[in-house]
Formats: C-alpha cells, sequence, structure tokens
C-alpha cells in the first residue's frame, strides 16, 4: 500500500472535480452522435507526455488494460511503514493487508501483500522491505522499511481472482508489484490473490517460511518448491486496519461508489481505461491539471517527512 497510492486519485479527480467543481457545465448527452469524444481522438500536443503513468509510477499494460508498477517507481524512495496502511479508509482506500515479518542476514525484513478497492480501481499489490537492523516485534508498527537494492529482488507473481473470473496475472522481479483495474468496484472479501514469491537463496525462502508461520498461516495452505513458495490470500491471518475504523471504511466504499459511477457515465463510450484517462485529460483540463498539482505537493511532503526523520537518527 503506502504511499505509492495517489495514482488511484487521478483517476477520481478527474470525474468528480469536473462534474461537481465550479464552474462546471458537464452534461450526459443521449444521442451518440452528439458526442465529441466518439470522434477520432487526437490529444493536444504533449498531452501523451503529460498524462503518461510513468510520472506516477505506474505504465500502462493494454494486454490486460491494467496500470502496472513500474521497476523505477518514485515511490521507491520512500519506503513503507504500517501507518500508511492504518490511515488508508481516509484515502479511499479498503483492502485486505497480510505483512509477513521475518528476520534475514542480522536484518528484519517485511514482505506484504494487499488485495481490495482503490478508490475507483480493483487491484492488489505485494512488496518486499527491509529494516536497518533486528527488530523486536514491538519495534516493528513504527519502524520505516527501506526497499530493496535490485541484486537481491525476488521475482513475483500475481494472480487477482474474482468470483470465478481471472482479472489479471503478473510475473516480474520487483520490489513492489501492483495491478489495479480501473472503473471496477469489489469488496476485499471478495477477491482471491493468489501469489509465488522466487527467492535468491533458500536460507531466504526458509526465513519468510517462518515468518508466515508466525503471522498464522498453516503449512497445508504454503507450497514450496525450490526457492519458489506459493500461497492464496483469500482470508487475511493478521489483524486489519480497516476493522480499527469500520464506520470510516464503510463511508471510504461508499464514495468510491458514487465516484465509480460518475467515472463510468463520464467515459462510457471508451473501452480501455487509457483512452478514458485520455479524454478525460483532454476534455476536462482542470481537473487534471489540478491532480498533477496534489501529486507534487504529496511528493515534497514525503521529501521533507524523510529528511526530518534522518535528521532525527
Amino acid at each position: 500500500m503506502r504511499t505509492s497510492r495517489n495514482f488511484y486519485v487521478c483517476s477520481f479527480f478527474y470525474s468528480y472535480h469536473n462534474t461537481f467543481g465550479r464552474g462546471s457545465h458537464f452534461s450526459f448527452p443521449q444521442e451518440a452522435d452528439h458526442l465529441p469524444h466518439l470522434r477520432p481522438f487526437c490529444p493536444r500536443k504533449g498531452l501523451s507526455t503529460q498524462l503518461s503513468a510513468r510520472s506516477f509510477g505506474f505504465e500502462y499494460q493494454i494486454s490486460q488494460d491494467i496500470f502496472v508498477t513500474r521497476l523505477d517507481a518514485w515511490q521507491r524512495d520512500y519506503g513503507y511503514r504500517s501507518l500508511y496502511d492504518r490511515a488508508s479508509p481516509l484515502l479511499g482506500m479498503v483492502f485486505d493487508c497480510e505483512p509477513v515479518y521475518f528476520d534475514y542476514q542480522g536484518k528484519t525484513w517485511l514482505l506484504e501483500f494487499w488485495k481490495g478497492q482503490y478508490g475507483i480501481n480493483t487491484g492488489a499489490e505485494i512488496g518486499i522491505y527491509r529494516a536497518d537492523t533486528l527488530l523486536s516485534p514491538a519495534q516493528r508498527p513504527y519502524t520505516l522499511f527501506h526497499t530493496v537494492p535490485d541484486e537481491e529482488l525476488p521475482v513475483f507473481e500475481l494472480e487477482l481472482v474474482k468470483g470465478a473470473s481471472r482479472r489479471y496475472r503478473l510475473l516480474r522481479r520487483h520490489w513492489w508489484l501492483a495491478g489495479f483495474c480501473m472503473g471496477e468496484f469489489t469488496s476485499p472479501e471478495l477477491l482471491n490473490l493468489r501469489l509465488a514469491v522466487t527467492f535468491h537463496s533458500g536460507d531466504m525462502l526458509e526465513a519468510f517460511y517462518q515468518g508466515l508461520l508466525e503471522a498464522g498461516w498453516c503449512t497445508e495452505d504454503i507450497c514450496v518448491c525450490g526457492r519458489r513458495i506459493s500461497l492464496s490470500f483469500y482470508t487475511p491471518h493478521t489483524p486489519q486496519p480497516r476493522r480499527l475504523f469500520p464506520l470510516l471504511s464503510a463511508f471510504s466504499q461508499c464514495r468510491n461508489r458514487l465516484f465509480l459511477w460518475i467515472y463510468c457515465k463520464v467515459t462510457a463510450p471508451f473501452c480501455f481505461s487509457l483512452d478514458q484517462l485520455l479524454y478525460l485529460a483532454e476534455y476536462l483540463p482542470f481537473a487534471f491539471r489540478h491532480m498533477i498539482c496534489i501529486q507534487k505537493k504529496k511528493t515534497g511532503r514525503r521529501r521533507k517527512a524523510n529528511d526530518f526523520s534522518r535528521k532525527d537518527r
């Protein structure tokens, strides 16, 4: 989860600000012939560059119509702490998460996976991080974990299943692999995340295996083959942050449904998510510029916060 998730905010701002925002005059034409966006779509010069998901740490995968995290995403500089999960309902993110801590080579590592609703997106994630030293269980929730160097990255496999339908499948060497289906709503408990991790050493796999057992997993739910470990994440085994604020989580989901309805109404003539975003950026430019400003401000605040934390250390 983490600082990473302002990606979904962009798609929400497109629909929200220009439907309800000051100076909005948007309406929904009844006849398809009157829809300007059914003409051949030709964005203004430079718009594709502005709208590029790369600036948000994502890339678009047209074969599955999803947005996927990039290896060089800017979020890599900011690490992870459990506070991000606890604060997620405030940002419209309602998900199940499973943090698995384990000790390896004199440091405490964290491998966590998530599945659920991210604003107007259904998605799942898996990420690996490590602390500077060994940590006691009491220290883990309050520690900032850092991302892992390229030479120590595992290979992640993700398969997100909704009911009997597979939404997508990903396989990459990564530090944080995530996929998001834009314009879709799903309660976290209805998703099944099938995942596998291939570590660079057997000792690391063994340490992670012990971490799973400590987190409450049973041996029959875990499959180990060589340096590859696989499991299905349907029901969490650890306490869920969203259960701490049930009313806030319920409100966030109601709000997500509303924004998703608006988004689907506005972009109904388009089939692919990237076309929908390009249309919104072309015809609703104020919301797009506002979203860019928010993203930059958030990035600046995180940099300042990390600078202060380094000084404290």
